[in-house]
């Protein structure tokens, strides 16, 4: 392992240096003799070992032990302030240009364990079954497009209509009356030939349309933007579940939108949900109503015909919040958000937020019969070493000890 700094500039106040990777959260060292200065010089070429760390900042003094680099380069890694460079450099060239964005977005979350060659080799060696290209997907499947997943399996069963282009940019006048998803799949072909993209004519009837896709695909990730008929979600979830696949969706009724996501064995389920709450948090009724105009407003609100009120701007909104959290499920860079989660947006309050955890039950069909987990979310998605430490968008300077 050979550590190296990350892109941090530091200032000399005195005895002591302000580091900066993030303007939200410095970290200030002490360094009386200037050795912390020059370790931090080192370490931004990336070129020694711990060891050959030691052996050149014991010629300019003291010496210094490899435990006590060791140490300073840990809480350096507590910071996320450095990675490993023997992990780095497998992107150049062409392909490099291509992912620069994507490479210095997972800088941040970078580690020593984890560095962020890997994180990307991670989405990139990834497999994503997109259900639906409608609203949703037209959205998603841009963003896990750019971030270079390495396959896509796309499937929908309608044809492209005139009513879709207020919010599904994936398609154009001359689509019309063709397959979506078809025109989909030939969008991912043009915007990066590299991902290996298929498509599949689906119309879903029950839960076993999706098992017996999960079984041909055998996909990473599921991402669902599947809304009709009534009950497809548990279907998904019924299928995913059984079979160990995590999943997201998202989707909007008529004041809110929502995201969340399934993680089988670790987070509660759709189905755990729908034992609570069969309105999936649609009714928005006051305080004092009870139980019987609840029942009645369900009833009611069940027999309207559906209609799709979802728009551009949020269907980009809910696209990029479910992007992310198929971002986290990929790569672990951080643990998912909305795993057995609800995060509503409020679309008559500013588009407000709140993210709301439901009960993973006992009695569930769907996922009762696992084993209860309570830590497993961070080993599935292989959270990064060093999530212990403060948080990147810690607004308070931290003060530490780490002077040679």
């Amino acid at each position: 392992m050979r550590p190296r700094l990350k892109d941090v500039v530091w200032e000399r106040m005195g005895d002591e240096l302000t580091l900066v990777f993030d303007q939200r959260s410095p970290l200030v060292v002490s360094d009386v003799d200037g050795r912390m200065e020059t370790l931090l010089g080192l370490l931004r070429r990336g070129d020694h070992t711990v060891p050959e760390l030691a052996a050149q900042l014991s010629t300019a003094g003291p010496e210094v032990s490899a435990e006590d680099v060791h140490g300073i380069v840990a809480a350096l890694d507590g910071h996320r302030l450095v990675e490993d460079a023997d992990r780095l450099g497998r992107y150049t060239g062409g392909v490099h240009d291509r992912h620069y964005s994507n490479l210095a977005f997972f800088e941040t979350f970078a580690t020593l364990e984890r560095s962020r060659e890997d994180l990307l080799d991670s989405a990139r060696g990834a497999h994503v079954l997109v259900l639906g290209t409608g609203g949703l997907n037209s959205n998603t499947v841009p963003h896990l497009a750019g971030l270079g997943v390495g396959r896509l399996t796309l499937a929908d069963r309608d044809v492209v209509e005139s009513k879709n282009f207020a919010r599904q940019y994936l398609y154009t006048w001359r689509d019309l009356g063709h397959s979506k998803v078809k025109a989909a799949g030939a969008w991912v072909q043009r915007f990066d030939p590299d991902i290996d993209v298929s498509t599949r004519e689906l119309d879903v009837r029950g839960s076993e349309d999706v098992a017996r896709l999960l079984d041909e695909t055998r996909p990473d990730l599921v991402m669902s933007g599947i809304d009709s008929p009534r009950g497809v979600d548990l279907w998904v979830n019924e299928a995913c579940v059984s079979r160990g696949v995590p999943f997201v969706r998202g989707g909007m009724g008529v004041s809110t939108a929502g995201v969340w996501s399934v993680v089988p064995s670790v987070s509660a389920c759709r189905m755990c949900l729908e034992l609570a709450d069969p309105t999936n948090g649609e009714l928005d009724l006051s305080p004092g109503t009870d139980d019987a105009h609840t029942d009645a407003a369900r009833r009611l609100y069940e027999s309207k015909p559906r209609v799709n009120r979802g728009i551009g701007a949020l269907a980009g909104l809910l696209g990029s919040y479910a992007a992310f959290e198929c971002l986290r499920l990929l790569t672990g860079f951080e643990t998912p958000q909305y795993a057995g989660s609800l995060l509503t947006i409020n679309l008559t309050d500013g588009c407000s937020t709140t993210l709301q955890e439901w009960e993973r039950r006992p009695d569930c069909p769907a996922c009762g019969s696992a084993a209860t987990a309570p830590s497993a979310l961070a080993q599935v998605v292989g959270e990064p070493s060093g999530s212990s430490a403060p948080s990147v968008d810690s607004p308070s300077s931290s003060r530490q000890p780490l002077g040679v």
